[in-house]
């Protein structure tokens, strides 16, 4: 079904905080994956013998989706073997189309009163993409969003969930994956004029989908 070099995602819990790494099918002899990570891990004890994790490969027009159990980890090598639990379930992609972008933004974890200043690397309707040029403590999954639009230099507010974090390597910071979950009619109407602006031929690249 998976052969090796086969990109592949694990998907785990570090605290509260969903996290993910990438890496390649090495052999899979079912129930038994062996994969090899891109790279090091910054939570080592969060794929701990025994701890449950979700791997996805690509597929057509999807994901393969299935849960694991971690047998090992070696560090050194950046080898993870798993094993599969029950059956393969395939995942439609997201529907909405991403844009390559570089824009400010300012985010908060609802329930602080500090703000945090990033980047925006990539967006949709759906989502974003953002730099941090540190680790973001979340208290909280749910933040307020502040985009600064690059056309009249105005916020455009948002509610998102954080469903990603991870550690950048050979860089300090950090990006983070959020998913929309609230925005008042008149932001709304800004937010479309967003996407048009990065949607335009002189600003649009394609964009590898999570």
């Amino acid at each position: 079904m998976f052969q090796a070099g086969d990109p592949v995602e694990i998907h785990f819990k570090s605290g509260n905080v969903c996290a993910g790494a990438h890496g390649k099918v090495a052999q899979f002899v079912r129930p038994l994956m062996e994969i090899h990570l891109a790279d090091s891990l910054i939570c080592e004890s969060a794929v701990k013998p025994g701890a449950t994790v979700t791997v996805a490969i690509s597929g057509g027009t999807g994901l393969y989706c299935a849960d694991a159990v971690i047998q090992r980890y070696y560090p050194a090598t950046r080898q993870l073997i798993i094993a599969i639990s029950g059956s393969f379930r395939f995942e439609q992609r997201r529907q909405h189309e991403r844009y390559r972008c570089h824009m400010p933004v300012r985010l908060r974890v609802v329930g602080d009163t500090q703000w945090t200043g990033g980047e925006c690397r990539d967006i949709s309707a759906g989502g974003a993409r953002i730099y941090l040029p540190k680790e973001l403590v979340l208290r909280s999954n749910t933040v307020e969003l502040v985009f600064i639009s690059p056309t009249n230099q105005q916020g455009v507010r948002a509610m998102a969930e954080v469903v990603r974090t991870s550690k950048l390597l050979n860089d300090p910071g950090w990006e983070i994956g959020v998913r929309f979950t609230e925005m008042e009619r008149v932001e709304k109407i800004q937010f479309a004029r967003l996407l048009q602006y990065w949607a335009s031929a002189r600003e649009r690249e394609p964009v590898r989908p999570d």
